[in-house]
């Protein structure tokens, strides 16, 4: 017997209602489908953030040196 289930995919039902295990193989499947886009969307957000981080750390370097390197050629 084919019953549409809660979320919204057909699926056969065993006679005392509960799902079979194909229904539960595939929401297993589509729960780590979620579960590695999320983690994806995190690794990719903190990535971001240490790109930016870095990118204010080396223009401070930068800076730093130049710096130095103007102070060294003003004293000659």
């Amino acid at each position: 017997m084919m019953k549409r289930n809660s979320a919204g995919a057909f699926g056969t039902k065993t006679g005392s209602g509960l799902p079979s295990l194909e229904v539960m193989e595939r929401n297993d499947a589509s729960a780590k489908v979620v579960r590695l886009r999320e983690a994806g969307c995190r690794y990719e957000a903190q990535l971001r953030q240490l790109e930016r981080e870095f990118d204010a750390k080396a223009k401070e370097l930068s800076e730093e040196f130049l710096s130095v390197v103007d102070e060294l050629n003003g004293e000659e």
